[in-house]
């Protein structure tokens, strides 16, 4: 804002001083008739006179009305100062006319619902269903949570009975329920629910959570990686910090590194199609080092097996490195081959700020072979093919976002390929 307004100053103060240039251009170039020439002669050389004292007064006014205003540093900084403060003093204006209506709509909405409150559904027609309104509003952020808040209630759909109609699949909203009941109870304990008792991620069941925006909620972030290697906070909805609590060697020798991988894997082990992330956003605060990126492991749940090694390139594996600025692809399985460098000499210096990278997986030619990407916050962006499917010598094995960090990273922006279900 104050760059942009600065930019508008030197522009008035530009076409200030053309026009200032111009009129005295043209004042220069005024032919004056020869008696005029000598009646100017003379009041110049007369200053008494009184046609002089007018001339040199008009010259003065002229002189305030064209001269450009000052370009100095103090008047532009006190003039932006000026205008911050009268913005400033509009935002607060706004923000209490903004409060005002919300307490004005909150005192002409008096049905405006209790957490205790029983709310009678018919979902899909199937009726006799009574749920709290705590229950379906737990998930703050969520379309559910904002459509039974009670400020709609007198504007929902309802049957002829009075019951709040929900035009959904009574089986899948009522797994929905049930994870939110389940949820309720163990979160008051301070639990949550476990994986293998969350409902079964299915296309239709997933295509309702991504309507009322509650898929990070029932699946969430499932990171997993060495027991007691780090903590898991949730600081807001869809987003968590991920704190490394490893100790590294005393000499500095061995790094202060935790793995983290997301599993991707059905819920009831029955080997039907597994819910998959297609896109990952972490942020490496200033000072924390390490990789993030799309590597090939086997699979087994909490005890994933991640590869230890990360000097170069790896089989059917993506990644950057925070440290040494490179962005790393699949290396061939034959031989000794060289590293497959995708970038290097990226723009991340983790000493002097966060690094902010995107994970995107997007659709390819073959069922197996996918496009991964890694994005910097600069627009910096490396791509590769790699195999997402089931190998044929080991089903365990499968290609998962990982993350492997030396102090603190934030991870949000989950999007799962519920297509693929």
């Amino acid at each position: 804002l104050i760059s942009h307004y600065i930019i508008i100053i030197r522009r008035k103060i530009q076409c200030c001083k053309i026009g200032h240039q111009s009129t005295t251009h043209k004042n220069k170039n005024i032919k004056m008739p020869p008696t005029e020439k000598r009646k100017a002669a003379s009041e110049e050389a007369d200053p008494s006179s009184s046609a002089t004292k007018k001339s040199r007064a008009d010259q003065s006014s002229s002189s305030e009305s064209t001269t450009p205003p000052s370009n100095s540093i103090t008047d532009v900084v006190s003039h932006l100062h000026n205008l911050l403060q009268t913005k400033e003093t509009e935002l607060h204006q706004r923000e209490a006319e903004f409060d005002r209506r919300v307490k004005s709509f909150e005192a002409a909405h008096p049905s405006i619902g209790s957490d205790t409150d029983v709310i009678q559904l018919n979902v899909g027609g199937r009726t006799n269903i009574a749920v709290l309104r705590n229950t379906l509003t737990q998930f703050e952020d969520s379309m559910l949570a904002a459509k039974f808040s009670g400020r709609w209630d007198d504007s929902m759909e309802k049957d002829r009975d009075g019951n709040v109609f929900v035009d959904e699949d009574p089986d899948n909203f009522g797994q929905l329920l049930k994870f939110l009941r389940m949820r309720m109870k163990l979160h008051r304990g301070g639990s949550s629910v476990p994986e293998r008792h969350r409902p079964k991620a299915t296309y239709e069941f997933c295509s309702m959570l991504e309507y009322y925006n509650l898929m990070q909620g029932v699946y969430g972030h499932n990171w997993v990686g060495a027991k007691d290697s780090f903590t898991c906070e949730e600081i807001a909805y869809g987003i968590v910090s991920l704190c490394n609590q490893v100790s590294g060697s005393n000499d500095g020798s061995t790094p202060n590194l935790a793995a983290v991988v997301y599993p991707h894997r059905s819920n009831d082990g029955s080997g039907s199609p597994e819910l998959k992330l297609l896109e990952f956003t972490v942020e490496f605060e200033k000072g924390t080092t390490g990789y993030v990126g799309w590597v090939q492991c086997t699979d087994e749940g909490a005890r994933t097996i991640i590869p230890v090694s990360f000097k170069g390139s790896l089989p059917n594996s993506m990644f950057l490195s925070i440290e040494e600025r490179k962005a790393f692809g699949p290396k061939a399985n034959t031989g000794y081959a060289p590293d497959n460098i995708l970038g290097e000499n990226l723009r991340v210096d983790h000493a002097e700020a966060a690094t902010k990278v995107v994970c995107r997986r997007s659709g390819g030619t073959h069922i197996t072979q996918r496009e991964h990407s890694i994005e910097l916050e600069d627009g910096t962006k490396v791509e590769a093919i790699l195999n997402d499917g089931p190998h044929d010598y080991n089903d365990n094995v499968r290609l998962l976002p990982f993350i492997l960090f030396s102090g603190k990273v934030t991870v949000s922006g989950l999007k799962y390929a519920i297509d693929e279900l």
